[in-house]
């Protein structure tokens, strides 16, 4: 294999983000878009949990046996310190994208902002989704809503990654689970035949130690969904910035708006205990 040539876009979020990701890990059961909520807040100096902001975002979990909606190797984590409203029916059960939004920007005070990026998916607009943030606000945190049945696995060797950013046909590794997730975009690296992506992942289990490489077509495969349900990126950032990314992100032809995935609206509420 020759040299690969490659350049890319880093996301890194706020200064002390990835550190608060590493110690929060992992996720509490069916709380993926809460956990990234509350790391938002928490890096902007807001002291939160990730039971408040589901109870904003109107969250509601599924009852039954938690090992059915963990990835392999996962153990559930269950030590809620709030009560969280339960349903039988799995299909109403989750957290809706608008919800998560909402419970930054509320638990923020309108300090931060969440911009809803509903598409298109395509390689060139994930790429260029990335650029646009890390060229507008840096310090912008990318929460992507998706399908992971879509995603490769994220255990893919370092072959098969330089395989695909030099433009080789090369085997997708089957993914690690499927079903709908927040997780979060962190950067991109592009070669002369494709490019890759790093996402942030809520288990430690996933990847290497969270982290996992992702072709661009695969995420967008996993932001379209292919289920009748939709995904797409939230982008949160400091209010001040908002505009400016906004109207960026607009220029480049994105539809700026919620989608459906599939998870209910309830507009939050509930009670903190403890």
């Amino acid at each position: 294999m020759g040299p690969i040539t490659a350049r890319g876009e880093v996301v890194p979020g706020p200064g002390d983000f990835a550190l608060l990701h590493e110690r929060e890990m992992p996720q509490k059961d069916q709380l993926c878009g809460a956990f990234w909520g509350a790391l938002i807040l928490s890096a902007a100096g807001y002291r939160t949990s990730q039971e408040e902001v589901a109870l904003l975002a109107g969250t509601t979990l599924a009852e039954g046996n938690p090992t059915e909606w963990l990835p392999p190797g996962a153990a559930p984590r269950n030590d809620y310190i709030s009560d969280l409203p339960l349903t039988p029916d799995g299909a109403s059960a989750g957290t809706s994208a608008a919800g998560v939004a909402r419970g930054i920007e509320e638990l923020s005070g309108g300090v931060l902002s969440v911009i809803p990026v509903a598409g298109p998916w395509t390689v060139e607009t994930v790429v260029s989704l990335i650029e646009t943030a890390s060229d507008s606000a840096p310090e912008c945190v990318l929460i992507a809503n998706l399908r992971t049945g879509r995603l490769w696995g994220s255990h893919a060797s370092a072959r098969l990654l330089l395989d695909h950013l030099a433009g080789r046909t090369v085997e997708p590794p089957p993914p690690d689970w499927d079903c709908g997730h927040f997780l979060s975009v962190a950067a991109c690296v592009r070669g002369p035949g494709g490019a890759l992506v790093a996402l942030r992942d809520t288990y430690p289990q996933l990847g290497f130690g969270g982290y996992h490489l992702q072709p661009a077509g695969s995420l967008a495969a996993a932001l379209e969904r292919g289920d009748g349900l939709e995904g797409g990126v939230l982008c949160a950032c400091d209010a001040r910035a908002a505009e400016a990314l906004a109207a960026r992100l607009g220029e480049a032809g994105f539809e700026l708006r919620h989608w459906d995935n599939g998870s209910p609206d309830r507009g939050g509420g509930g009670n903190l205990a403890g």
